[in-house]
């Protein structure tokens, strides 16, 4: 594979609800002494990343897009803190975000970009999509942290939040952010 490109998979929230959740985030971020999720746009994870061959992309945004189909804008809405660990590789990590309600609409695009394994960069196939306040850096020690956060105050961060889907994009990396490569509306 030559000079391939990693994209990520997701779908960004709306300014005013991105903006709420992204003050969330950085109050995670800070306590848990962690910068990675701040590199993306706030945003629901839909599926793992994919890796593809620089001289396959043109090929590959044609069936993805094919993947996605007609985009419907549907309701998205979180269901409390996910607090977890998963094994990447052979490494521990952590994660702290928000679980993301399975409405019909959501775990059928799910399922058909999991469905899509072409270029998969990881092996993770039980994947849901989750709403991430902190992660990658996020240390045992910071992770810790931040659960101390939440269990002290109760109030900490919002509820929870809602929106309508009406998008889905590729992102890449590009210097220390990642960019909007191709959108998907409807």
């Amino acid at each position: 594979m030559k000079d391939p490109i990693r994209f990520i998979i997701i779908t960004v929230l709306p300014n005013g609800v991105a903006q709420q959740f992204d003050r969330a985030r950085r109050l995670v971020c800070e306590a848990g002494r962690s910068r990675a999720a701040l590199a993306y746009p706030p945003h629901v994870t839909l599926r793992t990343g994919v890796r593809v061959p620089s001289e396959r992309v043109a090929t590959f945004l044609e069936e993805f897009g094919e993947t996605i189909g007609n985009l419907d804008p549907f309701p998205i809405m979180t269901e409390g803190i996910l607090l977890t660990e998963y094994q990447d590789e052979k490494e521990l990590k952590y994660l702290v975000g928000y679980r993301i309600r399975k409405e019909p609409s959501l775990m059928s695009l799910n399922k058909r970009l999991v469905g899509y394994e072409r270029w998969r960069a990881s092996n993770r196939l039980a994947f849901e999509p989750h709403l991430t306040l902190a992660f990658d850096d996020l240390s045992r020690e910071g992770f810790q942290s931040v659960q101390r956060l939440i269990g002290r105050a109760q109030n900490a961060l919002p509820d929870g939040f809602e929106w309508s889907c009406d998008n889905i994009g590729l992102y890449r990396r590009q210097g220390e952010l990642w960019t909007l490569h191709r959108e998907w509306r409807p």
